[in-house]
């Protein structure tokens, strides 16, 4: 470990042995009659925003690229390398460098999008449509219903699973546009609780065990479904430990590496964190003041709201791609473990995406 770690390490050990017992009063007078929750509210955030040095598994690669979007809404990793940001009316792939590679006009406004090998499966609010590699619609699916707001898709080798916030559910579509199933509705007697979704944060993916994982943000965990909608497992709960997720509902989205780790996004604290497949906290992708998200202004409109919150993919490599929809920029990551010598010491700088 060089000296500028070692410092870094003393430094937060001294936060402990300094600040933990100061935090530890604010608890007890938090708690005490008669004492304003702004008190308690300020411990819950030193608990959940003093991470050791050695939690922090990953390294920004390059400074924050701008994604040219006035509203940016996803991002997903695209099949032929890099990664995809769907915004206003067009969608732009973008190499790990940073580097633009292409826009893809369109006449429709994209919530999110997957790439296949003739095009993109493109989720408007409330329907799917397929596109060819320039954006030309070559198929459209009926809409999903008038309180539809689709906010995450994902294919398997058959299905097309839709993440619909609006309607607190999971359609799942064969890959021509008909219909198969839903997944996740209340159901007692399969032992289906239901998807608590207070707003426009409801995100799935696919997991190499072939379950469907799926955000639960009001219930603060992530379920695990087959493609049969069987809910085979969930972790995660409410709570101001560094494992636990805390606010009104996270997470607001996830991303899933080909080893089966999950990395999760937080609004409120910021947090992006690393998860074994079964919900054991591993660490962190940074730290939660590099990260510091911006919160929806009392009485923005709803339909504002997503563009708050990040977003996160994962290409085949392990690289990371996280989505500021507040600042409209797009931020790099690569794990520790595997950051290339050659990058190392390079000095960041600004990028501007243009297209």
């Amino acid at each position: 470990m060089d000296d500028q770690n070692k410092k870094t390490r003393r430094e937060f050990l001294e936060d402990i042995i300094i600040k933990a017992p100061v935090a530890a009063g604010l608890v007890c007078i938090a708690l005490s009659p008669g004492v304003s929750a702004s008190a308690k509210k300020r411990d819950d955030i030193i608990s959940m925003t003093m991470i050791d040095p050695a939690m922090i598994l990953y390294r920004e690669i390059m400074a924050p690229v701008s994604t040219c979007f006035t509203e940016s809404r996803s991002v997903s990793a695209d099949r032929a390398g890099g990664f995809i940001v769907s915004g206003d009316m067009a969608l732009k792939r973008i190499d790990y460098s940073g580097k633009i590679r292409e826009t893809i006009n369109l006449n429709l406004s994209p919530y999110c999008a997957i790439s296949i090998d003739t095009g993109y499966y493109i989720a408007l609010k409330q329907r799917i449509i397929i596109t060819d590699k320039k954006g030309n619609v070559k198929s459209e699916w009926p809409i999903l219903g008038d309180n539809s707001w689709i906010t995450s898709i994902e294919l398997d080798d058959e299905h097309l699973f839709i993440a619909d916030a609006g309607q607190r559910i999971v359609w799942c579509y064969d890959r021509e546009g008909n219909f198969v199933r839903k997944i996740g509705g209340k159901n007692p007697d399969r032992n289906i609780p239901g998807f608590v979704v207070p707003g426009p944060y409801f995100d799935l993916a696919m997991a190499p065990d072939g379950l469907l994982r799926v955000a639960n943000p009001g219930r603060h965990r992530v379920d695990a479904y087959t493609v049969m909608g069987d809910l085979e497992f969930s972790w995660g709960e409410f709570g101001s430990r560094l494992e636990n997720f805390s606010a009104c509902c996270n997470p607001v989205s996830f991303t899933i590496l080909n080893d089966g780790d999950i990395i999760t996004c937080e609004k409120g604290t910021a947090r992006v964190k690393v998860y074994d497949s079964t919900g054991n906290l591993k660490g962190f992708v940074a730290e939660p003041k590099e990260l510091a998200n911006v919160t929806v202004s009392t009485g923005s409109k709803r339909e504002k709201a997503q563009q708050y919150g990040f977003d996160i993919a994962a290409d085949n490599d392990g690289h990371l791609c996280i989505l500021d929809r507040a600042r409209n920029v797009v931020r790099f990551f690569e794990s520790k473990n595997g950051f290339p010598p050659s990058r190392i010491g390079v000095k960041l700088k600004s990028i501007e995406m243009t297209g």
